[in-house]
C-alpha cells in the first residue's frame, strides 16, 4: 500500500467502482470537492462505496458545474462488514453526532436507535445519522459505513434483538469491578452494545434486560459517565476484547 494515498481527499459514492466507469457528482459532492476542499481539474482522490473496495480516482471538471470521478485502480479489496451492533437511546443533537462519528471509528456495523423511558429527544433524522457515519468513515480510511436502523422501543428492541444477539449493556448498578472477563467469555458470539440515555434505564427495563438469558450487564468502573462517553469506553473494551483488533 502506497502510504501517500492517506494524504488524500477521500469521498464515499453510492455508484459501482470499476475501471469502466465516470460518475457524475451531484451538487452538493461538487460543492464540497470545489469550493470546499478547493481541488482542481485532474487531482487524485480515493473513493469508496462499501462494496468495491477502496479506489484512486480522478477528478475531472467537464463544465464549471459538472464533475465526474474516473476511477484508476483499486487500492484496497473490500472487507467484510462487521457484525458488532451499537444500540443507543437517543441523546442531545451534539453529542448524538459526536457518538455517531466515533462509533462509526470503532468499527460498528450496525447503529440501532432504540426509544427507553427516560429518553429525552425522541425524533431522530436518519439521514443526519447517515452523513455523520460518511464523514467519519471518509476521515478514518474506512472502507465501509454502518447500517442504520429505523427507532424502534425498547420492548421491540429487546424482545428481537435477544433472539440473535447477545447484548450486553452499561449498568450503573453494578459493583464497579472489570469488565474485561465478562467480555473476553463471550467470544465469537454476534454481539450488541446497548446504552441508556443520560437519565439511564428505568428499574423496569433493567430488570427485563436481566431476565433475558443472552444478556450480560458490565460496570464501567466507579464513575457514572455520560452515555457519549460510556459508549466510546465500551465499544473500545469490546473491540480489544473480542473484536477486530
Amino acid at each position: 500500500m502506497n502510504r501517500d494515498y492517506h494524504k488524500l481527499p477521500r469521498l464515499y459514492l453510492t455508484s459501482a467502482l470499476n475501471n469502466d466507469a465516470a460518475i457524475l457528482l451531484n451538487m452538493d459532492q461538487w460543492h464540497y470537492l470545489r469550493n470546499v476542499l478547493r481541488m482542481v481539474d485532474g487531482e487524485q482522490l480515493m473513493v469508496f462505496n462499501g462494496v468495491d473496495g477502496e479506489w484512486l480516482a480522478e477528478l475531472i471538471f467537464e463544465t464549471k458545474k459538472r464533475a465526474v470521478i474516473k476511477p484508476i485502480k483499486q487500492t484496497k479489496v473490500q472487507t467484510l462488514a462487521n457484525h458488532l451492533t451499537y444500540a443507543f437511546a437517543p441523546i442531545k443533537k451534539g453529542r448524538l453526532d459526536y457518538m455517531v462519528q466515533k462509533a462509526t471509528e470503532l468499527g460498528v456495523g450496525i447503529l440501532q436507535p432504540v426509544i427507553t423511558e427516560h429518553t429525552v429527544s425522541h425524533k431522530l433524522k436518519l439521514e443526519k445519522l447517515e452523513a455523520n457515519a460518511v464523514e467519519a468513515a471518509e476521515q478514518c480510511t474506512m472502507l465501509s459505513i454502518p447500517k442504520i436502523n429505523p427507532t424502534i422501543k425498547f420492548d421491540v428492541f429487546l424482545n428481537d434483538f435477544s433472539k440473535n444477539y447477545h447484548i450486553i449493556f452499561c449498568d450503573e448498578a453494578e459493583n464497579s469491578s472489570s469488565p474485561i472477563a465478562q467480555i473476553s467469555a463471550l467470544k465469537d458470539r454476534k454481539i450488541c452494545l446497548l446504552i441508556g440515555p443520560e437519565g439511564g434505564f428505568s428499574e423496569q427495563e433493567r430488570r427485563q434486560l436481566l431476565a433475558k438469558n443472552n444478556v450480560t450487564a458490565i460496570s464501567l468502573g466507579p464513575r457514572i459517565m455520560r452515555a457519549d462517553t460510556a459508549a466510546i469506553a465500551a465499544l473500545t473494551l469490546i473491540q480489544a476484547s473480542i473484536g477486530d483488533w
